[in-house]
């Protein structure tokens, strides 16, 4: 069964079409105002700056960091050994090579 492209699908009268201009409107007055523009802006700097200092942190900045000695602690895997196990030498590689060691770690991420 075709709908005539005439007829409304929902009856409506000269007081629910004003009523929904008028709605309307004060929507359109809410979200041209410059504070709402401004907030949206802001919204898409901040999302795009997120994804820009996120890929600088994890593909130039911790690569290096992770090449210090000093540290004992597996970037990649993301976790620190709070304390060495019975059998470490040099570190653990994963996770799961800490603690079967008997090593306690703090994982994150």
């Amino acid at each position: 069964m075709a709908a005539n492209p005439t007829t409304p699908l929902l009856p409506t009268t000269a007081s629910s079409q004003k009523a929904l201009s008028s709605t309307w409107n004060d929507f359109c007055d809410f979200a041209l105002r410059d504070n709402v523009l401004e907030v949206a802006v802001g919204l898409i700097l901040a999302a795009a700056f997120g994804t820009v200092v996120s890929s600088f942190v994890s593909d130039i900045l911790l690569p290096p960091i992770s090449l210090l000695p000093f540290l004992s602690r597996n970037l990649d895997e993301r976790f620190a050994t709070l304390r060495h196990g019975q059998n470490v030498t040099l570190g653990y590689n994963t996770v799961q090579q800490a603690l079967e060691d008997g090593a306690i770690v703090m994982a994150y991420g």
